[in-house]
């Protein structure tokens, strides 16, 4: 029997002339085979080195195979047994199949080739057995590694968004802070002129050289200028309020009511150094009066995206593009519909551009998670649904439906 040189097999019966005849007939198929003369030796054999098959006589001086098969579950239950019976024990071979054997053989055995196939097919069984083990351990320890690799990229995953995150905010922050800039600083040049007046004018009264018509002159200054002081500051603390709200937003996620014309303005406000420098335009068309009880901080990510996406994608070779945001009621839900008239996608990208780390710009500075992120927002944390259309060079149109979150 090639191959199962190795083998070893256990012969376990009181009557000598029995066990030599299995014994040598077996060696003849390349087996090694060991002899015991009761079940209490076999089981002493057992401990010393486990075989990889036993035979075993029901009818033993000392312990019969009933009592072997008891104690041999305690000490070993996988190796395989063939128990052999008497013609007229059918009820202990019956016992001998519930305590763990695996075949019977009927004694007197006539003809060897009946041994032969039982052993080979209990073998073969076995065999299989040890590789679907195997198999079932080989198969534990990929999947703890694809266990290990999945939160290994979750891991990751949540790093880069974390990173878009605070690259989102980040973009806000030098939008919010460039906007300001110029209400600060229309607010400081009209301090420091009030300033000069107010030192010229303090020369003249305290000289003694001051007429009626300088002094209503220097009134109507001060009261100019503190005007525009008080505009321009108002203005400078709303962008900064606008900011904060969002800021705030985008950090801590909470539900909550919101005007959303406002927050698509205070989005705009945010990304305005982006595009304002650009001939790109972005137009919205949103009833002033509109609320949404949902995650506005989502919905400012949401829309961050689509428009870095326009300007870094759909405009890549354009001077002039458009970007249209509509806004409208449907029941108990809106409906937020985004275009532009860029270069629009193919249909493979159509397919793959919610797909995380799908990117066109790979080695650009693109991590391929900006729409995977929308998808994302859109569908988890808002509840919603998108719909993206798109044919190359016809521009994109998402769609997106974001249902009233509030109680």
């Amino acid at each position: 029997m090639d191959g199962m040189t190795t083998q070893q097999i256990l012969v376990i019966d009181d009557e000598e002339y029995v066990r030599d005849s299995m014994a040598k007939f077996l060696e003849d198929f390349g087996y090694q085979v060991n002899q015991a003369e009761n079940g209490r030796r076999g089981l002493e054999m057992i401990r010393y080195g486990r075989p990889d098959l036993i035979l075993c006589d029901l009818r033993m001086p000392e312990m019969d195979g009933l009592e072997f098969l008891g104690e041999l579950s305690e000490i070993d239950s996988q190796t395989p047994t063939i128990i052999i019976s008497g013609a007229g024990n059918v009820g202990d071979t019956v016992q001998a199949l519930r305590l763990g054997a695996w075949d019977y053989i009927i004694k007197p055995i006539h003809d060897m080739d009946v041994l032969r196939h039982s052993v080979d097919r209990v073998m073969e069984r076995k065999r299989l057995l040890e590789e679907q083990a195997q198999y079932r351990k080989d198969l534990e320890a990929a999947n703890r590694e694809l266990q290990h690799s999945l939160d290994t990229l979750e891991e990751t995953r949540d790093k880069l968004v974390q990173s878009e995150k605070m690259a989102a905010l980040g973009e806000l922050v030098a939008g919010v802070a460039h906007e300001i800039n110029t209400p600060v600083g229309i607010g400081v040049t009209a301090a420091s002129f009030l300033d000069t007046r107010t030192r010229d004018f303090k020369k003249k009264y305290q000289g003694g050289g001051l007429r009626r018509s300088e002094l209503d002159h220097f009134l109507e200054t001060v009261e100019e200028v503190s005007q525009s002081i008080q505009v321009n500051m108002e203005k400078a603390g709303a962008l900064i309020s606008s900011f904060k709200q969002v800021a705030v937003d985008q950090a801590c996620e909470e539900l909550r009511q919101f005007n959303v014309k406002g927050y698509i303005n205070g989005v705009l406000l945010g990304l305005g150094p982006r595009y304002k420098q650009t001939g790109h335009d972005i137009h919205v068309d949103c009833p002033e009066d509109v609320e949404l009880s949902s995650y506005p901080g989502a919905l400012s990510q949401i829309l961050s995206n689509l428009i870095l996406n326009s300007l870094i994608h759909g405009f890549e070779a354009m001077e002039a593009g458009e970007i249209h945001i509509r806004v409208r009621r449907r029941g108990d839900h809106l409906e937020l519909s985004y275009t532009d008239n860029g270069c629009g996608m193919s249909g493979e990208q159509r397919e793959k551009v919610f797909l995380p780390f799908y990117t066109t710009r790979r080695g650009m500075g693109g991590t391929g998670l900006g729409m995977s992120i929308v998808y994302n927002l859109v569908t988890r944390t808002m509840d919603g649904g998108i719909i993206l259309e798109s044919r190359r060079g016809q521009g994109v149109k998402i769609t997106l439906t974001l249902p009233d979150l509030a109680e």
